[in-house]
């Protein structure tokens, strides 16, 4: 940046020059003072300038834009992290990504799988031109190294992982766990990373690993269409990668550039959403339905839906209580969580949160309008237990639970065991506004049976360290509570997400405090071993919810929205009923974000330079500007910034100070203190 020049130390020599002379030195100080002013002006112009230099900005047609919260942007890439910035898939690719719209595995870095004859091994074949960043092949020992150091696969289930040659990798399952739908259902979510690279740094920092936010652009070394061009707190930019290994395969992307931007709540992103700042948005929009609709150039999944359901569905959404509190130890008890569901109005909720525009979600915590819900689901189980298939809101069953297992009432509040039933803090994630709404009227319904809950809302980094630590009351959502994943192995992944994980995962957040763990966990290891769909697989999960239904340790709320809805100013082509990609539409669905973008395509960018006498349109200004002189040399008022043609003076000096402050009035005020410096000088001269 341009040194600004130091008045302070112009004047001083201006006062000890005037002094010599004998003049009045109060007056000549002030001289000295005038005189430092156009220096000034210059000093404040010329950083002005500097900055405005430094932010760096993209050709707008040729950036694909979207906005997110804090969890999208500042948490660094490093994958062993329990937390990375979202969109880090455009970087590190997985073996193969699953269509929600086919239902099967569709080809990545590796181009396909099968299993051996006996089922004991998986076989993968890479794609075998498959390269890094820098130029080396991706490899088998990659992969190995990648599903060994990041832990995604039981070595219970999988015995070892081998690279059979340069381009085939196996997963040898253990006995008894032949075609084991556990493998599958690794592929699209373990990314693969180089380990010439990645194991020296494993070994620097051991079990420190997390602290590293490998941020050094130089160094990331992908196998994705992007890489990171840019790193900032609150922006990322990831450039194409132009010369990339499956641009014969896959065709090359038409964004050069996918920008994220993080927002601090709904309104601000909807705001840029409006300006064309970004092209992507699916954070929550009140009166979303009228919005979309009196909005031609805006799309969603399914816009003419004739029921109003514009948006995709994405996974149940739960209030999670931590079972294994130690603080509120009835958060441990089943009749507290069946009082507290009882309690909840969700039908309120949905009108109010979601617009009335998604489903419940359902007591077995499986998703009801999957393809496999009818069959998986036990809805005779859930009648039986709460006389609906949705849990219905029944204010006075709920104080009545509380009466059977505690003293107190509504007005003076609970008490269990000696033990206070309250207050408990009800966690919910900043900026995430219908789950912000929906937590604060799960208060309010709380409130109406007599029990305390404080709405908290915390950071993202701040309510995942919660869960890990098991150091919470409350949530409104955890990673495998509020997104169980459709995938080759559904439903049994989302089982194993809620109630078979270690005990400070961020899965469970501790239900390995039941008393039913050790059978579910049983159960859900042996709906591995069994295919999807399967009489056996569903006489398990029916099994599993005849002891989680009535247990009920997390509360069913409803099936999220994405709210995802998207500008066609500069990007066409995106996810729809009718042109379903991936099948889905969230910025959150990291497997997916390669592929939405893959399949977006330009559309002609808007002219930025038009001529007003005639229409034609340019691509710079200067273009713009010479047009005029050539065709339409009788144009007398011609804005010389942007070739704008106006009929008097007035009206275009009107244009310049409204339009091009920032290039006129700074040269003007330089212009006057030159004239002023010089007027100076020569009275200062005259005196002499």
């Amino acid at each position: 940046m341009t040194k600004s020049p130091q008045p302070l130390n112009n004047e001083e020599m201006s006062i000890e020059c005037v002094n010599k002379k004998g003049g009045n030195k109060m007056e000549k100080m002030k001289l000295a003072t005038l005189l430092s002013i156009p220096l000034i002006l210059v000093s404040l112009t010329v950083t002005a300038i500097s900055t405005v230099q430094a932010q760096q900005e993209f050709p707008r047609e040729d950036t694909v834009a979207m906005g997110g919260d804090d969890s999208y942007c500042g948490l660094g890439f490093n994958p062993y992290s329990p937390t990375m910035n979202r969109f880090s898939g455009l970087v590190y690719m997985p073996l193969f990504w699953y269509s929600y719209h086919t239902g099967i595995l569709e080809p990545w870095l590796a181009e396909s799988f099968e299993w051996s004859s006996d089922g004991s091994t998986c076989i993968v074949n890479i794609q075998p031109t498959a390269t890094w960043r820098d130029g080396t092949p991706v490899t088998a020992d990659d992969v190995v190294f990648s599903f060994n150091t990041l832990g995604t696969l039981d070595p219970d289930v999988v015995e070892s992982i081998t690279a059979a040659d340069d381009e085939t990798v196996h997963f040898n399952a253990a006995p008894g766990n032949e075609r084991n739908v556990m493998v599958p259902s690794a592929l699209p979510t373990t990314p693969i990373l180089p380990k010439a690279r990645w194991e020296p740094i494993l070994a620097e920092y051991g079990d420190t690993i997390a602290e590293f936010m490998n941020e050094d652009i130089a160094d990331i070394n992908g196998a994705g269409p992007y890489t990171p061009y840019l790193i900032e707190p609150t922006r990322n930019v990831f450039e194409r990668v132009d010369d990339w290994w499956g641009n014969d395969i896959f065709d090359q992307p038409a964004p050069e550039y996918v920008m994220v931007l993080v927002f601090i709540g709904p309104g601000p992103q909807q705001s840029a959403f409006d300006e064309g700042t970004i092209d992507w948005s699916d954070g929550f929009l009140a009166g979303s339905y009228q919005y979309v609709m009196t909005h031609d150039d805006v799309e969603t999944w399914d816009k003419m839906n004739p029921d109003g359901h514009i948006f995709c569905t994405a996974g149940p959404a739960f209030m999670v209580p931590n079972i294994a509190s130690t603080e509120h130890p009835e958060l441990g008890e089943p009749w507290l969580r069946q009082a507290v569901a009882y309690a909840i109005d969700l039908d309120r909720i949905i009108y109010v949160c979601q617009e009335g525009l998604t489903p419940p979600a359902s007591a077995s915590y499986i998703k009801p309008d999957t393809a496999l819900g009818d069959l998986y689901i036990d809805s005779d189980l859930i009648v039986e237990t709460y006389g609906a298939e949705i849990i219905p809101h029944d204010t006075e069953r709920a104080i009545e639970i509380l009466q059977e297992h505690c003293t107190g009432s509504v007005e003076e509040g609970w008490t269990w065991n000696g033990n206070p039933i309250g207050p408990w803090n009800m966690n919910t994630i900043t900026g995430w506004s219908d789950t912000n709404m929906m937590t604060e009227m799960v208060c309010d319904s709380l409130a109406d049976i007599g029990i305390e809950a404080i709405y908290n809302v915390q950071d993202w980094g701040v309510v995942v360290d919660g869960w890990l630590a098991q150091d919470f009351d409350w949530s409104d959502f955890t990673w495998a509570a509020g997104f169980p994943s459709i995938g080759p192995a559904y439903p049994v992944n989302a089982y194993a997400a809620l109630f078979a994980g270690e005990p400070a995962s961020p899965g469970n957040c501790g239900y390995s405090a039941s008393p039913n763990y050790d059978e579910v966990s049983a159960l859900i290891d042996e709906m591995w071993t069994v295919p999807i769909g399967s009489d056996e697989s569903i006489a398990l999960a029916k099994e599993i919810q005849a002891i989680v239904i009535p247990e009920l340790p997390y509360i069913p709320l409803y099936t999220q929205i994405t709210w995802s809805r998207y500008h066609t100013t500069y990007w066409t082509n995106w996810p729809s009923v009718d042109n379903p990609g991936p099948g889905t539409t969230c910025t959150w669905a990291e497997q997916h974000l390669p592929q939405i973008i893959m399949g977006i395509e330009s559309t002609e960018a808007p002219a930025e330079f038009v001529c007003d006498a005639c229409g034609a349109t340019f691509d710079t200004s200067e273009a713009l500007i010479a047009h005029i002189a050539a065709e339409h040399p009788s144009a007398e008022f011609v804005c010389d910034t942007c070739g704008a043609i106006f009929d008097t003076q007035e009206l275009l000096d009107a244009h310049m100070e409204a339009e091009h402050p920032a290039e006129e009035i700074p040269w003007t005020y330089i212009g006057i203190g030159i004239v002023v410096l010089v007027v100076i000088a020569l009275l200062a001269a005259k005196r002499v």
